[in-house]
């Protein structure tokens, strides 16, 4: 009878460890990365009353063994790391973790691993967590390379450096990227040509030299004779307006008409293109020039010799496409600069790139990046530039003593990743490194761990990477109180990496993780755990009413 009161006891006992997990997890509804857990249960040894036997062939069977429990026992309290819910928090030191994994603090007296993401930076710009001072820890060499950028991270020491307010010195520019399109319908220059029909001799066989008589032209049936002559009317290509007269007779050439015309016309060519008189403006773009040449109404030779409308616009001029804009860039000493850029199209269909600096801010020493081609889909192709007109320029600034060299990156040939020919206008856009001196203000968390630091000026730096573990058994850890655990035999030792390494989930900055704690499960094995240590109450009230009995027997 003893051994039942016995096993209601390990029932009892049993039960009550349940109730106990169960309350465990339901004080902790709210706690931030709460994982709950479970009981398992277990029988325990039994009380053989009898052994088992073989049977005997053809005439006995077997016996098999009788045996008594004593009991249940728990066996285990299994955590369940099943991801929580992420809960947005708008701190910016706030992150958790979505997958496997657990943030690495010191604690002083070892090393400690939370899930729990809400941490602050210390008086002494450290981060840790506030609410136990432990000291979180980084991974790799992020934040201790000055070459990167702002380096307040200390090789050898584990512990993350935030030093809010701290000074961020500026640094020289010394690579700016052009990117964006130019436009497919782009053009260069073109001169503008006014010229006239073709001026022949032998009834239109044989093409007019600066040889030829005016009078010998298949044009002329009446010869110019003296007296008379030729009027000229047009517009220079500055708009200069013009008005003149050639006095003709039977000694006149084509080259006599040529070299008047070129009096008039002194920013342009007059020539024979084709036995035709044409006037080809010495510059590119757009212009005005016009020519109109006629007979004079008193001429002998008017209705017959005549030039009336015989010289018309073949050609409009036009400016080439120029695309342009400004970027800041800075000197050795950090201080912010405008350099000034404009690219404009040849005519031979390359493009040229130029640089302008205000005077006082400093000299242009080589501002020109010649050549720059693209082909047939808009790729650059190439940049044939070289000495001033290669790919880098060189700035000589205002109390500098050396001139400064930028090298300019227009992309990759054959690609469109950088400049390009295509689409209907033109959009330009940049990137230059370095930058003015300014402060620190914020700190970012990436997806990877690294925290980035958000200078004054802009700038956006690397400080550091946490430091993320990883364990083969995470059911192994010893709970520490505080929202950390601690490595044991079980769990295995840490393996300490990044997120997104290996099996280690991403960071998510500015949230935090939940609680995982089941509401409608733990209530569920509240009441099964109740029926359980009832039920064992029972077994032992039971067997002490009959031992009560067996004692009334003896009265």
């Amino acid at each position: 009878m003893a051994n039942s009161l016995l096993t209601g006891i390990s029932g009892l006992r049993g039960h009550q460890k349940m109730l106990e997990v169960i309350g465990n997890n339901l004080a902790n509804v709210n706690t931030t990365a709460f994982k709950s857990s479970r009981t398992l249960f277990s029988d325990l040894i039994y009380e053989g009353q009898r052994g088992a036997s073989s049977g005997t062939a053809g005439t006995l069977g077997s016996i098999n063994p009788l045996q008594i429990g004593t009991g249940s026992q728990v066996t285990s309290v299994d955590r369940n790391f099943r991801q929580g819910n992420l809960e947005s928090t708008g701190e910016d030191l706030d992150a958790a973790i979505d997958g496997n994994g657990f943030f690495v603090a010191e604690s002083g007296s070892g090393r400690v691993y939370t899930r729990a993401g809400s941490f602050s930076i210390d008086e002494s710009g450290f981060l840790v967590d506030p609410s136990t001072g432990y000291l979180l820890q980084r991974f790799g060499t992020v934040g201790e390379n000055p070459a990167d950028g702002p380096a307040f991270q200390v090789p050898g020491d584990a512990r993350i450096q935030i030093p809010i307010g701290a000074s961020i010195l500026g640094t020289v520019t010394t690579q700016i990227e052009l990117s964006g399109q130019l436009g497919a319908a782009s053009t260069g220059p073109t001169q503008r040509v006014i010229g006239g029909t073709a001026l022949t001799t032998g009834g239109g066989t044989t093409p007019a030299t600066g040889a030829t008589l005016l009078n010998s032209l298949d044009s002329s049936t009446t010869p110019y004779i003296g007296g008379d002559r030729i009027l000229i009317t047009g517009q220079q290509a500055d708009g200069t307006q013009i008005i003149s007269s050639l006095n003709v007779d039977g000694t006149t050439t084509v080259q006599n008409l040529l070299d008047h015309l070129t009096t008039l016309y002194p920013a342009s060519v007059v020539s024979l293109e084709g036995s035709a008189v044409t006037v080809t403006a010495n510059g590119t773009g757009m212009t005005t020039a016009s020519l109109t040449i006629q007979d004079d109404v008193t001429n002998t030779g008017f209705q017959d010799a005549q030039f009336t409308n015989q010289f018309t616009q073949t050609a409009i001029g036009a400016d080439a496409t120029v695309v342009g804009g400004s970027l800041p860039i800075y000197d050795e000493r950090g201080t912010e600069h405008t350099l000034g850029y404009s690219l404009t199209k040849q005519v031979d269909e390359s493009w040229t790139l130029a640089v302008t600096l205000p005077p006082s801010a400093g000299t242009i020493i080589d501002g020109l990046i010649e050549g720059i081609q693209f082909g047939a889909d808009g790729s650059l192709t190439q940049v044939t530039g070289v000495g001033v007109g290669d790919g880098n320029i060189s700035v000589l600034f205002e109390n500098s003593t050396a001139a400064q060299s930028m090298d300019v990156d227009l992309g990759t040939l054959g690609d469109i990743d950088g400049l390009s020919e295509i689409g209907d206008g033109a959009s330009i856009s940049f990137l230059a490194d370095g930058y003015g001196p300014g402060e620190l203000v914020a700190v970012q968390i990436d997806a990877d761990g690294t925290l980035s630091g958000v200078g004054s000026n802009g700038l956006k730096f690397s400080i550091a990477q946490l430091a993320i573990a990883a364990f083969s058994n995470p059911d192994g850890l010893l709970n520490g109180g505080g929202n950390y655990y601690k490595s044991s035999l079980a769990s295995g030792n840490a393996e300490i990496g990044t997120a997104l390494n290996g099996d280690r989930g991403a960071i998510r900055a500015a949230q935090l993780e939940g609680s995982n704690v089941d509401l409608a499960l733990e209530f569920t094995k509240l009441l099964v755990a109740q029926r359980g240590f009832s039920a064992n109450a029972r077994t032992i009230t039971v067997t002490d009413e009959v031992l009560e009995e067996l004692t009334n027997i003896i009265r």
